[in-house]
């Protein structure tokens, strides 16, 4: 099978959930015998080359380079090319819901369109009336016009379901499994100035529904010296971002990391006592996964989306309260044993309902018989 991904970033993964999904699937099926083709943001990407080191083919394209339509202009350009150019082509797996306003000029040219929505994005308090608008019409000609809709989390099914009577496949997103320590672990740590099982994480991009401002606040409320190291960050001109960068990058107990990868990212994950995450808004959480794979506690927002991500696998504080935060973090700081016994029940909750593999298969089944 022949087929294109669009409406990410692009490859390697650098960035968030979309393009971390589609390196482990595109790495799947490339080694399943399919020929796979990326199409990436030209100005991302110093070095271009021409495949990854799994034999996914990597195309590079332009964007209009303003915030508020980067990503549908090279999505809009990635379907020219695919149209005219590119034209064997026939499946196309596209990402993010407000892409899906280019869906006819698909089906006009003939192609087979899977569309991957992540949560409800017209809810996320950095876009404006008019992205949120754009948001709501990629989901209406999502519906109306793709072969299927992909939802990554039960809550965003059902809201599909009720809201437009439309069955949508629910496919989540994977984990990778890590059962030792990472090759250089102790260089990396010893560089940040970290102790393995002694600091609190939190993995995500510097917006406000991460809830990065409201899970600082909490810490400083907690009876506990281990420092909080954050990774992440997001562009600078966010006024949000900025804030806690101005606010907190000096504090001796808060570690602001910035973007971190790869091994790197790994280890860091890894040896962190307890991941935690204040999110007001998710589908399924690539991160958390990644915590849950890494055998490490979770301690995670009670919203619909995380309690459908963790069943019964995972320690959750009361929906937005952030006192809840406070008092179930220092219940395992005061508890440790509870930490090991909730991290081997998360990891073992992943191994069985998370594994990339699986996950990969689960979209061809999907594409060869839609």
């Amino acid at each position: 099978m022949k087929i294109a991904v669009i409406g990410i970033r692009g490859l390697p993964a650098s960035y968030s959930g979309f393009e971390t999904c589609a390196a482990h699937t595109t790495k799947n099926w490339v080694k399943n015998n399919h020929d796979v083709v990326v199409y990436c943001r030209k100005h991302l990407y110093k070095n271009q080359p021409s495949t990854t080191e799994e034999g996914v083919c990597l195309k590079y394209l332009p964007s209009i380079r303003i915030k508020s339509i980067e990503t549908l202009s090279h999505t809009l350009f990635s379907i020219l090319h695919l149209c005219f150019i590119n034209r064997k082509i026939k499946t196309i797996h596209i990402y993010n819901c407000g892409n899906g306003i280019f869906i006819p000029i698909l089906k006009l040219f003939g192609k087979r369109t899977f569309i991957s929505v992540d949560g409800l994005e017209w809810k996320r308090k950095k876009w404006g009336f008019i992205a949120k608008f754009m948001y709501k019409l990629g989901a209406l000609m999502a519906i109306k016009f793709s072969d299927q809709v992909i939802v990554d989390n039960k809550v965003v099914e059902d809201f599909y379901h009720n809201k437009f009577n439309k069955k949508t496949t629910l496919i989540a997103y994977g984990s990778k499994i890590i059962t030792q320590n990472i090759v250089g672990s102790k260089k990396i740590l010893d560089k940040l100035e970290l102790s393995p099982k002694k600091y609190f994480l939190f993995v995500g991009r510097f917006v406000k529904e991460k809830g990065v401002k409201n899970l600082i606040e909490s810490y400083f409320n907690l009876k506990s010296e281990l420092p909080l190291v954050i990774i992440g960050d997001d562009i600078e001109g966010n006024e949000y971002r900025d804030y806690i960068f101005s606010t907190y990058s000096s504090h001796p107990k808060i570690k602001l990391l910035g973007y971190r990868f790869g091994k790197e990212y790994e280890a860091i994950l890894h040896n962190a006592l307890l991941y935690i995450s204040a999110s007001e808004l998710e589908g399924t959480s690539p991160s958390l996964l990644a915590a849950m794979g890494a055998n490490v506690c979770t301690l995670v927002n009670g919203i619909e989306e995380n309690l459908a991500t963790l069943g019964n696998s995972g320690t959750v504080f009361k929906k937005n309260d952030y006192n809840s935060l406070t008092e179930k973090w220092q219940y395992f700081i005061d508890n440790p044993s509870e930490i090991e016994n909730m991290a081997q029940i998360g990891h073992q909750h992943v191994l069985d309902n998370y594994s990339w593999e699986n996950i990969s298969q689960r979209y061809i089944s999907l594409f060869q018989n839609s």
